[in-house]
């Protein structure tokens, strides 16, 4: 069992065989919470809620790693949020504790009965919320109504949360999320996840070819994340700064892809951050898309290169906000 302290929340990895947490009496919603979207909120506000009414503790429960990664493991990147965004996310939400589940064979092998039995009483739960789709134990064999059926004498019940539907009676979920980003649509991707979709990650030491043409770049590989259209982005950047909210850097303009001119393959997050030349090295960024501008394609050389970029940057200063100069 791992704990991490972080300055909102308190983070904790818990595997089978770990021993039970300490002093928990939990109200906790449980899911994946993949990009922690709106239907994600309302079910962790009903657990945050019925822990305020009664005197418990609020907290997520999920699953590291995701379970489609470890059944599905030749399955293209699919994260809608690495595990350090998706706790600042979820830290957002009022909870105290987020709990992650290692997902392994002994997690796989464990069925439904002994979930509620052994696994949540170790937790702490003692009442528990989840989406009408949620689905537990070896086979995906237990359900709400199996909690409540065998938990009575561990004193442990279960809420089910209707999914959220958007204003078209369509539920909101993060396929149709992963859908939209694919789409080259970030302001329909938003509208569901609440907030805006974020390629998150360290900066890493590029090529350093845009600092040669006047337009140099921060670099995050997109690594396990979900590959949204190739192209080049309006975008905001924020730098983790140990709050929910992060810190605000820039407004700028971002390419993702694999950068066709240079036949790279490696998919990579390149922001140029306007009005601001501080070293952004070895720090984690938030690079949140605002919108779509154009598609990736293939150059002539590094003139035809620069102008376009050029171009790209009038046009993403004019689609955000203005702000004042970062020093």
């Amino acid at each position: 069992m791992k704990q991490d302290d972080l300055t909102f929340v308190n983070v904790i990895d818990w595997a089978v065989g770990d021993p039970a947490l300490r002093d928990m009496r939990l109200s906790a919603a449980i899911g994946n919470f993949d990009g922690v979207h709106r239907g994600h909120q309302k079910v962790i506000q009903a657990a945050c809620s019925h822990a305020v009414a009664h005197d418990l503790t609020p907290a997520v429960i999920t699953f590291d790693p995701h379970p489609r990664e470890f059944f599905r493991q030749d399955d293209m990147p699919f994260h809608l949020a690495d595990r350090h965004e998706k706790d600042r996310l979820l830290g957002h939400l009022a909870v105290d504790h987020i709990i992650h589940v290692t997902f392994d064979d002994a997690l796989r092998r464990t069925d439904a009965n002994v979930f509620v039995t052994d696994i949540l009483p170790a937790l702490g739960v003692v009442q528990l919320f989840a989406g009408s789709d949620f689905a537990f134990g070896r086979g995906r064999g237990g359900d709400i109504d199996t909690i409540n059926e065998i938990g009575r004498m561990a004193h442990i019940t279960a809420n089910t949360v209707p999914l959220l539907v958007d204003d078209n009676s369509i539920v909101i979920s993060s396929s149709r999320i992963r859908a939209a980003l694919q789409a080259g649509a970030p302001d329909q991707a938003a509208a569901m996840l609440g907030h805006d979709w974020a390629i998150s990650g360290i900066v890493q030491t590029g090529d350093k070819r845009g600092r040669t043409i006047g337009f140099p770049t921060a670099n995050i590989p997109l690594g396990n994340l979900l590959h949204p259209a190739f192209g080049v982005y309006a975008v905001q950047i924020f730098e983790d700064n140990g709050s929910p909210a992060g810190q605000y850097i820039a407004n700028g303009v971002a390419n993702i892809g694999i950068r066709p001119t240079f036949e790279t393959r490696d998919v990579l997050c390149e922001t140029h951050l306007f009005d601001y030349d501080g070293d952004l090295y070895g720090r984690r960024l938030s690079v949140r898309l605002k919108s779509f501008l154009r598609a990736e394609r293939k150059f002539s050389g590094l003139e035809e290169l620069k102008a376009q970029i050029a171009k790209d940057a009038a046009d993403a200063r004019q689609t955000l906000p203005a702000t004042q100069k970062i020093a």
